[in-house]
C-alpha cells in the first residue's frame, strides 16, 4: 500500500463517519416529521427543528473536512469521489429542510385546526418512510444493495400520490376546501422528500460501489 493511500484513509473515514452522523440525523427529522403529521401533533415538531439546525451544521463540517483533505493531500486523487461526498452532504441537509418545512406546516395547521386530520395521508407517508429509511439505512451501513433498492423504489410512493390526489377528487361532504389545500401542501412535502430520497440513493450507489473498489484491490492483493 502506498504512502499517499495510508494518509488518505484516516480522511475518509473521518468523512465517511460525518456522513452516516447526517443520516442518523435525518432519519431522525423525517420520521419525526411524519409522525407529527400523522398524529397532528405539534409538539413534536420541535425535535425537528432541533435536528434540521444540526443537520446543517454537519454539513458545513463535511464541506470543511472534505475542501481540507483536498488542500493538504489527504485524500485519493478523484474528483468525482469529492464531488460525490458533497452532493450526498447537499442532499441530506435538503431532506432535514424538506422535514423542517412539513413540520412548520403541521404547526401551522395547529394553530387554526387543533384536530386536523391526516388520515388520507397515511399510505403516502408510510411508503415515503419506508423509501427514506431504506435509503439513510445504505448509509449508515454503507450498502450498496440497500442503495439500488432504494433507487429503484419509487414506485409505491407515485401510486399512492396518485391515491391521494383521487381521494381529493371526490371529495367527502364534511372536508372543505381548506383541508383539500392542507392535504395537498403536505403531500407535496412528501412527495418532495421521496424525490431527495430517490437522488440521494443514486449518488449513494456510485459512492458505495468506488468505496468497495480499493477494499476489492487491497483483498486481491493479500
Amino acid at each position: 500500500m502506498s504512502d499517499q493511500s495510508v494518509k488518505a484513509q484516516p480522511a475518509e473515514n473521518k468523512i465517511n463517519s460525518l456522513l452516516v452522523s447526517m443520516g442518523l440525523k435525518v432519519d431522525e427529522a423525517v420520521s419525526q416529521s411524519i409522525m407529527a403529521l400523522l398524529r397532528s401533533n405539534s409538539h413534536i415538531v420541535a425535535g425537528v427543528m432541533e435536528s434540521a439546525v444540526a443537520i446543517q451544521e454537519l454539513e458545513l463540517t463535511v464541506d470543511q473536512t472534505v475542501f481540507s483533505a483536498l488542500e493538504q493531500g489527504d485524500l485519493l486523487p478523484s474528483g468525482e469521489r469529492a464531488t460525490l461526498v458533497v452532493n450526498i452532504s447537499k442532499d441530506l441537509a435538503r431532506l432535514g429542510t424538506l422535514a423542517a418545512n412539513l413540520g412548520r406546516k403541521v404547526t401551522e395547521v395547529g394553530k387554526h385546526h387543533e384536530h386536523e386530520d391526516f388520515s388520507r395521508l397515511q399510505p403516502l407517508a408510510i411508503a415515503v418512510s419506508h423509501l427514506c429509511r431504506q435509503t439513510l439505512r445504505s448509509l449508515t451501513w454503507l450498502d450498496p444493495v440497500l442503495a439500488r433498492n432504494a433507487a429503484a423504489g419509487s414506485a409505491s410512493v407515485d401510486a399512492y400520490r396518485d391515491y391521494v390526489l383521487r381521494g381529493i377528487g371526490r371529495q367527502e361532504p364534511l372536508i372543505t376546501d381548506e383541508q383539500d389545500l392542507h392535504i395537498i401542501f403536505a403531500s407535496r412535502c412528501l412527495e418532495q422528500i421521496a424525490d431527495h430520497a430517490q437522488h440521494l440513493a443514486e449518488n449513494l450507489v456510485h459512492f458505495l460501489e468506488q468505496m468497495a473498489e480499493p477494499e476489492k484491490s487491497r483483498t486481491m492483493a493479500c
